[in-house]
């Protein structure tokens, strides 16, 4: 464990004024310096990719008329819920209604005309048995009877076009959902098959469609096999003060290829919004989440430094009545969770990280205390000391203590020292023998 380098400087300067064992004068105290702490806390985390995503409706349809005509009746408002099966619009039906008409007296014509050449056929029969009738006018008999068939169920099929051209005069909800604007008004003329009169969207299922970056679709994919094909994303406003407003979503749905310009692959899921909560088109924030990390370790993110090659932290070791001894830790960085608490590696849960702290006041010794952001003392109890008379004992056993520590860093950094010099002033005394030989 390597200390603050300003700090080893000091105890390298105190050593050399020890080594030579004059008498100094006395110097001031320093207490230690002042240090926001927090631990760091083993918790399982899940995984997750963030991403955005739309909103789009399960079912969206636009009111197209399957016949042409004159629109004689409005039976919706704009922007109003519907149910399946509502009778939106009407066209004027009678047109249709005279077609259906015509087709049956044509279907009548022709079952009539069926019955009288069936019987033809049966007063013939005996007739030509007995050949009183050639073969060939009996067979010629027979066809027409099929002929006749064949217009009968050719009438059948015209009036049933016209029925269902009669049916479609009233244009119907083909689903349950709010309706859009009006596109055509009551008295307008529309073409079968091309005018739009609204749309409906669905709005109490919907789909939520998100892109992930292709290098990361392997692992959701894979993610997705292990859980029945299936995963879950949380689904929230784009805003980030209206972030509250969220559901889950499951995904199932992955498309079958890559976006070649943006890298990415679509997937699919579907969420339920009975309350409303979320509409079509809407863009959102998509979170998924992936397989769960136990005794993952989190720190908040702003204790990590940028270091000339590793980040890293200060940890805090306790030492004596409040007095912590910090030193710089290489970790490796995890993702970023809510609450701006990042998963590391390299640091131990409970251990005590240092949040902030003044790096002009450590020039004095990586010694500090735990205090609040606005610099009041924590005692033991992880609650600031109020008390004057705490605070000046506390402060006076703390400077005593760092006073200590520097006492006990210098004597070190002298004994390392001087078993550094012991070879060289060996060498020395070695070569001035050689010489003097």
């Amino acid at each position: 464990m390597k200390f603050l380098q300003i700090a080893a400087i000091a105890a390298a300067l105190s050593a050399l004024t020890f080594g030579c064992q004059k008498k100094a004068e006395k110097k001031a105290s320093y207490p230690p310096t002042p240090a926001t702490l927090v631990k760091a806390e083993g918790k399982s985390v899940r995984k997750y990719i963030d991403t955005l995503g739309t909103i789009s409706s399960l079912h969206s349809v636009n009111i197209v008329p399957q016949v042409s005509g004159q629109i004689v009746k409005i039976n919706f408002e704009q922007g109003q819920f519907v149910k399946e099966g509502d009778v939106l619009a009407e066209i004027d039906p009678r047109p249709y209604a005279a077609a259906v008409m015509q087709a049956e007296g044509n279907l009548r014509q022709a079952e009539a005309q069926l019955k009288i050449d069936a019987l033809d056929v049966e007063r013939n029969r005996k007739l030509a048995k007995d050949n009183y009738v050639d073969k060939q006018t009996f067979d010629s008999l027979l066809a027409k009877v099929e002929v006749d068939k064949g217009v009968v169920e050719t009438c059948k099929a015209a009036l049933e076009t016209a029925r269902i051209n009669l049916d479609w005069c009233k244009i119907k909800s083909p689903i349950s959902g709010k309706v859009g604007l009006y596109n055509i008004n009551s008295g307008n003329v529309v073409a079968a098959g091309t005018s739009v009169i609204t749309t409906i969207e669905q709005l109490d299922r919907l789909y939520v469609d998100f892109v992930v970056p292709s290098q990361r679709l392997y692992d959701v994919k894979r993610f997705m096999e292990a859980n029945g094909g299936k995963a879950s994303v949380d689904v929230s406003y784009i805003e980030d003060d209206l972030g509250h407003r969220k559901t889950v979503a499951e995904v199932d749905i992955i498309l079958n290829k890559i976006r070649y310009e943006s890298g990415t692959a679509v997937l699919r899921g579907r969420l339920d919004n009975k309350d409303g909560l979320f509409w079509p088109n809407q863009p959102v924030k998509v979170r998924v989440n992936l397989e769960e990390i136990k005794g993952a370790v989190l720190i908040p993110n702003m204790c990590i430094q940028i270091g000339p090659k590793e980040p890293f932290v200060y940890i805090a070791a306790p030492y004596k009545d409040g007095v912590y001894v910090i030193s710089q830790r290489d970790v490796g960085e995890g993702q970023l969770f809510d609450g701006g608490m990042r998963a590391v590696s390299g640091v131990k849960d409970g251990e005590m990280v240092v949040k902030s702290v003044s790096s002009l006041r450590l020039q004095a010794g990586p010694f500090v205390y735990a205090a609040t952001p606005e610099g009041l003392i924590m005692g033991a109890d992880s609650k600031p000391i109020l008390d004057p008379a705490k605070m000046r004992e506390f402060m006076s056993n703390a400077t005593a203590i760092a006073d200590e520590l520097r006492a006990k860093f210098a004597k070190e950094a002298a004994e390392a020292a001087a078993k550094k010099q012991a070879p060289v002033e060996a060498l020395k005394a070695a070569e001035k023998a050689a010489a003097g030989e």
